[in-house]
């Protein structure tokens, strides 16, 4: 007795239900277009501190002009730097961002030795790299195809560092 009691009050509970949540609905609707027709004064919004990531041009005046050469020669200087890649252990071997993307994030990373590449210098070169390719896709509005690039793992394998293929450290 009880069940088929329920089967019928359970609807009827929900629609009444249902009627009170469309009467609120409209009169939500009827309120907001009565709103709009009352001109809201503007607030200046806080400007946020992060800039747009994607490359803008920039004003002439602004930046030195960065050419492709310029670019290129500071990637010479850092693959000679890290070209030997000799290790004795795991730890030795790191992974560095290099290079902008229009969109944002490295356009490659670098795998490198610290026992024959000092830390610091490889870092400088690095970052400068960066700042150069950041600078020429502001100044020629570059844009890119804004896919995110992981880390890579490296590992010391016969005494040298190797990006191992197929895996990546997350940063999530």
């Amino acid at each position: 007795m009880r069940t088929p009691l329920l089967a019928l009050l359970l609807p009827l509970c929900l629609t009444a239900c249902l009627e009170t949540t469309s009467n609120k609905t409209e009169q939500t609707k009827t309120n907001a277009v009565e709103n709009t027709s009352t001109p809201i004064p503007q607030q200046k919004l806080p400007q946020a501190n992060k800039q747009n990531k994607i490359a803008q041009p920039l004003p002439a005046d602004a930046a030195k002009e960065v050419s492709l050469d310029d670019i290129k020669t500071a990637k010479d200087k850092l693959n000679s730097l890290i070209a030997d890649k000799q290790c004795s252990t795991s730890s030795q071997c790191k992974v560095n961002a290099v290079g902008s993307r229009a969109c944002g994030g490295p356009s490659d990373y670098i795998v490198y030795s610290t026992q024959s590449a000092p830390q610091k210098q490889v870092s400088a070169l690095s970052d400068t790299i960066t700042q150069l390719e950041s600078t020429y896709n502001a100044q020629k509005g570059m844009m890119s195809i804004c896919q995110h690039l992981t880390a890579p793992s490296t590992q010391c394998v016969e005494n040298k560092c190797v990006k191992l293929e197929g895996s990546a450290v997350s940063v999530f």
